[in-house]
């Protein structure tokens, strides 16, 4: 049967069926120009698309703490090749994302911020960390298909620099179905509101490691709830769990939280 025959049985467009023979999936030969495919090749490939899939592998971490001092030790030496490789293969083992961002990288980094505050690290290896840090999270994004929960802007409060924290919430909220616009750190508050109304943001998560909510949020809330828009306020050791629930918490007022 010719090309377009056999995409009518495998019930695709025949463009798809052109990308299968294309890419080596279906098996066609070429006859005077048109392509020719075995009725019992098209039996084969229907068969195989028709399988049930096998679940994925899930890994089961037993002992997050040695995952940690590998991970840890890594940064610390510079060696961004064996800090991926701790991430890939827990990654590539489905590994919630959430797991790798609470269990290894807010712990690492606030390890290494510590020695930096103790003089034991200096700011050029801190900087090196959180650098290869960001790469990860970069490496690790997810844009999973389907219709948004809702569209959320990430950044930090004006004088905050340490913008990991947002970096994975901004991580966690994508994986979630949330359409997220990361700005970064250091966002000013007027610029902030500004452009969370012009992306018709429906919250607005802003993550802080120097203050207190208690010092800015109370009155930037109150401004963005005249938009209608909600504010999370992150304070030192938050949990991105506690967004996550906030976030899909289907409460119609427009209070603002801290997690």
């Amino acid at each position: 049967m010719n090309l377009k025959e056999a995409a009518d049985t495998l019930g695709v467009h025949y463009q798809t069926a052109y990308r299968w023979v294309r890419d080596g999936e279906l098996i066609a030969g070429k006859i005077r120009g048109s392509y020719e495919v075995q009725a019992a090749e098209v039996e084969r490939f229907l068969a195989l698309r028709l399988a049930p899939a096998a679940p994925p592998i899930s890994l089961r971490v037993r002992d997050w703490a040695a995952q940690l001092t590998r991970f840890e030790s890594a940064l610390r030496e510079g060696n961004e090749l064996g800090a991926r490789e701790v991430i890939d293969r827990l990654s590539d083992g489905n590994v919630p994302l959430i797991d790798l961002c609470e269990k290894l990288f807010a712990p690492c980094m606030q390890n290494i911020g510590e020695e930096w505050h103790n003089g034991t690290v200096s700011v050029a290896q801190e900087h090196r960390a959180t650098a290869v840090l960001e790469r990860m999270l970069g490496r690790l994004a997810i844009h999973p298909r389907g219709r948004p929960r809702g569209t959320a802007v990430v950044s930090t409060p004006p004088g905050e620099l340490h913008g990991l924290p947002s970096a994975m919430a901004a991580l966690v909220l994508r994986e979630d179905r949330w359409k997220v616009h990361h700005l970064g750190a250091d966002t000013p508050f007027d610029d902030l509101a500004k452009f969370s109304v012009e992306v018709h943001a429906d919250l607005v998560v802003l993550s802080s490691t120097l203050t207190s909510p208690n010092e800015w949020s109370t009155s930037f809330g109150e401004t963005l709830a005249s938009f209608g828009i909600r504010l999370l306020a992150g304070r030192p050791g938050s949990t991105l769990r506690t967004l996550l629930m906030l976030a899909r918490s289907s409460e119609k007022a427009l209070e603002q939280h801290q997690f």
